[in-house]
């Protein structure tokens, strides 16, 4: 009764089939370690998802007339039968099938090849659940000779194709076609965009952004520290830190100088994370240890405190109630320390201090919803302190360091660890939650957290898309040089800039990228985004070629 069904449903339920199998492989197949593998076989011992792949497999080898599926190895064992059900439901063809071992059996009749005899010459087909080099094919062939199997190979199909210059571009030209339900590109894998064609292999969106508006050349100093500021674009103007810790406001169309001011001291790391434009103020922690607060109009002190020997992090502002928490590290005549501070913003007098095991060099974020402020220190100690008293809520241990920015996403702490590792904890009591390996660890991740999704960056290339609820992936993306600390949002899209100057632009509700261009220098920082006078801008500054701006192109905006 099933075989009639499936049959008049086809056309629907197939595209049905496929979007289930692709989604099924980001949740039960990708493994995310030094690389992205794959493993099958927990996605084909389900049985409707062998049915569904035997189905389109199906599609893809009829044309080619088989009369015999060979599966080697275990892999292509369950999509052999999940095939071979296939033909014979929708077609009523009965197909023969050979199972090839990893060896020769060594015992009983001691087969390598086996399956009930063929005619010779017959149409033989290879089915397995993944493509890489090739090596299946190899194994194919060593083993039919041997067993003196005489058949023609006329094709290759697969569950996924990881479209390897060894594998199927090698085996389509040279010896027979290769089909697959899925190539790497389908989820999102390959370095292009979405629609990208050859030969420019360009997608069809326009540039995001081409030549700078403006560019101060000299802006780095010929300095070359590892971790700079990133931007910041608000009030009007553009402004950035130098190599000497000395802030500058730009005109946003010139170029041009408004203000500069000096740092107390100049630090080999200087101003390490983040410029902030908070209540017509910069805020900012540098690494001589000094906390300042300047007039963003004219550059004039506000406050300056210097409550430890270095800062490494960035301030978070709750102008709400009127006080911001910064890290601080104190070097302490060879035995490091560090504290958790609340300033008041007005006139950055202490209100509480707590102190850390050891140097704590990320940014702590205040959750508003449990007034509590989420704090990580280089013991990889994670830490909650009330925002009012500064009294210690709950105190765990990550899985390495952090020394980036935590995320809350109501009430899950997340935090993305120096050694690869993802963690959600209880807001309340501290408790871990989850954990999955997210691939090799990135230093200064800045988690983003947007409609239910939490986005990571890895240290090779990879943009990655969690379910905050169950760490499951929801999507992918291959940046072509490992991006810097985390996601942009600009409208509906989320940009990330890599470390070799690549810029990227994706479209999170289509899971897509839609364009990537190279902007020129190297990276260690997050690029600034925001409006001057209804302009929208893009401010980057790169540890070897300057300060650049550049204008976005209004389709994005």
């Amino acid at each position: 009764m099933l075989a009639p069904e499936i049959t008049r449903s086809r056309p629907a339920s197939l595209a049905a089939d496929r979007e289930q199998l692709r989604r099924a492989i980001y949740s039960q197949v990708l493994l995310l370690g030094k690389d992205v593998t794959f493993d099958f076989k927990d996605l084909l011992s389900h049985t409707g998802q062998a049915h569904a792949a035997g189905r389109l497999l199906w599609e893809l080898i009829r044309p080619m007339r088989p009369e015999v599926l060979i599966g080697p190895g275990f892999g292509g064992a369950p999509l052999l039968y999940a095939v071979a059900l296939a033909a014979l439901q929708t077609d009523g063809i009965d197909l023969t099938l050979l199972m090839v071992r990893d060896q020769r059996k060594t015992y009983y009749r001691k087969r390598w090849v086996e399956g009930a005899p063929c005619p010779p010459g017959a149409r033989a087909v290879i089915v397995d659940d993944f493509l890489g080099k090739g090596t299946a094919v190899q194994l194919v062939d060593e083993a039919l000779k041997a067993d003196r199997r005489d058949l023609h190979l006329c094709g290759l199909a697969v569950l996924f194709d990881s479209w390897s210059p060894s594998g199927s571009r090698q085996l389509s030209v040279s010896r027979f076609p290769v089909a697959s339900i899925f190539k790497r590109h389908d989820i999102g894998l390959s370095r292009d965009c979405h629609d990208a064609r050859p030969p420019r292999m360009r997608g069809s969106a326009p540039a995001f952004v081409d030549q700078p508006l403006w560019w101060r050349f000299e802006f780095n100093h010929g300095s070359t520290p590892p971790f700079k500021s990133s931007p910041a674009i608000a009030d009007g103007g553009i402004f950035g830190a130098d190599d000497r810790a000395q802030i500058w406001r730009f005109d946003a169309l010139t170029g041009e100088t408004v203000w500069t001011r000096p740092s107390l001291q100049q630090p080999y790391k200087g101003i390490v994370q983040q410029l902030q434009v908070v209540d017509r103020s910069v805020v900012y922690g540098c690494y001589d240890g000094t906390i300042t607060r300047l007039d963003a109009s004219d550059g004039e002190i506000v406050w300056r405190w210097r409550p430890d020997s270095h800062v490494h992090a960035t301030p978070e502002v709750d102008l709400q109630n009127e006080r911001l928490f910064i890290n601080t590290e104190q070097y302490n005549a060879g035995s490091p320390i560090g504290h958790l501070y609340s300033l008041d913003w007005k006139s950055g007098r202490v209100i509480w201090r707590y102190e850390h095991g050891y140097w704590p060099p990320a940014t702590p974020h205040y959750a508003a919803q449990a007034n509590a402020v989420i704090a990580t220190c280089n013991d990889r100690s994670l830490v909650c302190v009330d925002a009012d008293s500064g009294h210690v809520r709950w105190k765990t241990s990550t899985l390495g360091m952090v020394r980036g920015k935590p995320a809350v996403s109501g009430a899950r702490v997340l935090v993305a660890t120096e050694e690869g590792q993802l963690q959600s904890f209880d807001l309340e009591t501290g408790e871990c939650i989850r954990t999955r390996r997210h691939g090799p660890g990135l230093i200064h991740q800045f988690l983003h957290v947007a409609d239910g999704t939490v986005y990571v960056l890895d240290n090779r290339w990879h943009l990655t898309a969690f379910d905050v609820e169950t760490f499951e992936i929801r999507w992918l993306s291959r940046l072509r040089s490992p991006g810097v600390w985390a996601p942009r949002a600009y409208g509906k899209y989320l940009i990330v800039l890599s470390r070799q100057g690549h810029l990227a632009v994706f479209d999170p509700a289509r899971e897509i990228k839609v364009w990537e261009g190279q902007i020129g220098g190297t990276f260690r920082q997050a690029p600034a985004i925001g409006h001057v006078d209804g302009m929208p801008l893009l401010a980057c500054a790169s540890n070897d070629a300057g300060f650049k701006v550049f204008r976005i192109h209004p389709y994005y905006d």
